[in-house]
């Protein structure tokens, strides 16, 4: 929809990148005092010049985050996103400590409205052509968040709050097959909600967001017909899912952390972790793939260097045997891997077969370890 689309960054090229350079720099600096702002105690006398102060600071560091943010390509939005405990993780920690200031009167309501319309133009700013975003929005709070904001705008009749919730929602949708199935079990009442509230003919824009969500969420359900019978049994149920792939989603960057790290068990218990609270559901849909592929490519290298061989080798045969691990740099460094502790398990004959394969693809690679294991066999051969 066109309502979604960013204006492209008008920086040419070669002056883009130093212009995100910059801009990151400048959001390093400042993200830990944002974060101290979102997470510092608010105390229950603090008087109303003060609480007005929080909010105007609150209300300019989101501001902040979208201008820094607005018209970066992927890669670079990922970098915010991504940056300390995330872009997105600050936004809603920055709203939710605005709400918990916020009071019933009328001028309250309208500066609490004001700051949730900030944040909503940040996490869509965040999201939009960024699959990092996208996918971060689960584990961040973000669509908990938004199904509360929605519940708060129907509530008061706030038009524009809902208009700006619904098109934030299909940001986070558009590309992201899970946030979709997500919504699509929790946001369905406050679209049949908000079509009594708001004619048609006075709200056309806000009715054409919510009929692009009612088609994606119309097309995610047929597609996942046969995971929704069995998690919608019961709404706890339903939740479960959502509670664990949350859960998954973290303990695989917590584990991505120890592994950087070189903290291997660690990086594998959570890697095993996040594993265990996907299997109920891996049978029943394709859109957990990504991430359990994403959990055995991160614990394979871990489970090598613990002489874990036989955990190692499982993972790198089924990402070796999956026609989508393509790109050739990825395929290389499986093969690489999988060679090693093939060797190192003493079954020498499929090592072999293994680095002729990886000699076919990249036969120009001067990697020094797989060339020392080359040489090895050679002598053996000759023995």
């Amino acid at each position: 929809m066109s309502e979604l689309k960013e204006p492209q960054c008008p920086i040419q090229p070669t002056a883009a990148t130093a212009a995100a350079a910059s801009r990151f720099e400048m959001f390093v600096k400042f993200y830990s005092q944002a974060y101290a702002l979102a997470t510092s105690n608010t105390e229950a006398n603090t008087i109303k010049d003060e609480d007005k102060e929080d909010h105007q600071r609150i209300l300019i560091t989101l501001d902040t985050i979208s201008k820094l943010v607005f018209g970066l390509d992927e890669k670079n939005k990922s970098k915010f996103v991504l940056h300390g405990a995330g872009a997105l993780e600050l936004v809603i920690a920055l709203v939710r400590k605005s709400e918990a200031k916020a009071e019933n009167s009328e001028d309250e309501c309208e500066s609490q409205t004001t700051i949730q319309i900030a944040a909503l133009k940040a996490i869509k700013t965040c999201v939009l052509r960024n699959s990092a975003g996208r996918s971060r929005c689960r584990s961040a709070g973000v669509l908990l968040w938004l199904t509360q904001v929605l519940e708060t705008a129907l509530k008061h009749n706030n038009a524009l709050l809902a208009e700006e919730a619904f098109t934030t929602l299909a940001a986070t949708c558009l590309g992201d097959d899970l946030n979709a199935l997500q919504a699509s079990c929790e946001v369905k009442s406050f679209i049949k909600t908000s079509k009594e509230l708001f004619p048609t003919d006075s709200f056309t824009s806000m009715h054409q967001k919510t009929l692009y969500l009612e088609t994606l969420f119309g097309a995610i359900e047929k597609e996942q017909m046969k995971l929704l019978r069995k998690i919608k049994t019961s709404n706890r149920r339903a939740a479960s899912f959502f509670q664990n792939l949350d859960e998954a989603e973290s303990n695989v960057r917590v584990g991505y952390s120890h592994l950087q790290d070189k903290k291997y068990v660690m990086s594998v218990k959570h890697y095993n972790h996040a594993m265990k609270l996907l299997n109920p559901f891996v049978a029943d849909t394709n859109l957990l793939d990504d991430i359990v592929l994403e959990i055995r490519s991160k614990r394979s290298p871990a489970e090598f260097e613990l002489g874990n061989l036989d955990n190692c080798l499982k993972d790198t045969r089924i990402l070796l045997d999956k026609k989508d691990v393509g790109v050739e740099g990825e395929r290389v460094h499986l093969l690489k891997l999988h060679s090693k502790a093939l060797i190192k398990a003493g079954k020498v004959q499929e090592g072999k077969e293994t680095l002729a394969k990886l000699k076919i693809i990249c036969p120009e690679d001067n990697d020094d370890e797989i060339s020392k294991l080359l040489e090895i066999m050679k002598i053996e051969d000759h023995s």
